[in-house]
């Protein structure tokens, strides 16, 4: 069994942080990490690069090759946790690997793909292309066209935004079920909604029924007419588990203990989106990257307590603050309690817009630099909650 690897399932936010924890842990383990995708691609960006600007990536096998971590591309077919083993299709054909333990970082994918008419829908996704995307809209822009962005959350607002600004003939339109931006306080979220109305985003309120080609039938009868439809209404965990056995959430995410370990099973770890991780206080965290990076570097850490036969500590997480892009040169920093609720301390304008550059900075640099360098360089706030706070 000792000879056996340790595998960590996703190479974004949460599994490489997984994998640098984990090597500074067990320094002559034997790690292999399994993506579908051979690069690190910057999530939280694609709305940039949607709009034409070159976001960074880096090839996964040489930078986990720093850190003595091996990689393998592959997509995973099967998991039996009871037998330790995952079925992959790799370039070469299948393939099944017995591990000794196992995090699983597999994150989230569109909730959209659920809907009736959802391959009509544009996603935010490895698999679409975003530069074809690119090209259409400005052909789109150029003849006066019709975008509906579907879901005024965080990634919605960004995207409107965005590619408002970027092709100024496109006719865009931001469809949610509630006001944008919930979770901010009042003062953001009115300057948010000046911001989009400057760049003439229409601001429409409804609920999805189904899709067609060229419309969006809402639940109240209307229907929405428009060329393209932009999904940015939410995600839900890596459908993979539900063929697991794993015991899940109603969301289809996986049930931890205090320390992220999988219930029922001493050798198992979930971070990032499809780990049904808490605060203190059992309130389940949010689907991002500021709390997959968190959940990967605790389950790598906890992972190598187990190894040498301690008991690994629990999952210790506070939030601190939200921040979104509104185009370029516009955003805002909105501060929130321990438990994500909006404080009425804000910023907008060029100053949040660069808090939320540097951030996103952070979680593409982070990763990376403890890869290759073999420290902790990430730090998350670990606030422990207390009665006045919940």
């Amino acid at each position: 069994m000792s000879d056996l690897p340790l595998l960590i399932l996703g190479g974004s936010y949460a599994g490489l942080l997984a994998a640098a924890r984990l090597r500074r842990k067990v320094p002559k383990a034997r790690i292999l990490l399994i993506a579908d995708q051979g690069h690190f691609q910057q999530r939280v960006r694609w709305h940039e690069a949607l709009a034409g600007r070159r976001v960074k990536r880096a090839a996964l096998a040489p930078l986990l090759a720093r850190a003595g971590v091996e990689f393998l591309q592959a997509r995973i077919s099967a998991w039996d946790p009871a037998a330790r083993q995952v079925e992959v299709q790799t370039l070469q054909g299948p393939r099944i690997i017995a591990y000794r333990g196992l995090i699983c970082a597999l994150g989230s994918v569109s909730q959209g793909s659920q809907l009736p008419g959802a391959e009509y829908l544009w996603q935010l996704s490895f698999d679409q292309p975003l530069a074809a995307r690119h090209a259409e809209l400005q052909q789109l822009a150029a003849r006066g066209g019709r975008l509906l962005v579907i879901g005024n959350g965080l990634t919605g607002v960004e995207c409107a935004s965005e590619l408002a600004q970027r092709f100024r003939g496109l006719q865009v339109s931001l469809l949610g079920s509630q006001e944008p931006l919930r979770g901010f306080c009042r003062e953001a979220r009115e300057h948010a909604e000046r911001r989009l109305r400057q760049l003439q985003v229409t601001l429409l309120r409804g609920r999805v029924r189904c899709l067609q080609a060229d419309a969006a039938q809402l639940e109240d009868g209307r229907l929405l007419s428009a060329d393209r439809l932009l999904w940015c209404g939410g995600l839900r965990a890596n459908p993979l588990l539900l063929e697991s056995g794993l015991p899940l959430t109603p969301e289809g995410r996986l049930r931890v203990g205090a320390d992220l370990r999988v219930e029922g099973y001493d050798h198992l770890w979930a971070a990032g989106d499809c780990s049904a991780a808490t605060l203190t206080d059992g309130q389940l965290l949010r689907l991002s990257c500021a709390t997959a990076l968190p959940s990967g570097g605790h389950a790598g850490e906890a992972m190598g307590d187990w190894l040498q036969g301690r008991q690994p500590q629990p999952f210790a997480f506070a939030y601190m603050l939200r921040c979104l892009s509104l185009g370029r040169g516009d955003g805002i920093w909105q501060l929130t309690d321990a438990r994500d609720r909006a404080q009425s301390r804000w910023l907008g304008g060029w100053r949040a817009a660069l808090i939320k550059w540097m951030l996103c900075t952070l979680v593409w640099v982070a990763p990376r630099w403890e890869l290759s360098l073999g420290r902790a360089i990430y730090h998350w706030p670990r606030t422990v909650l207390d009665k006045e706070s919940i």
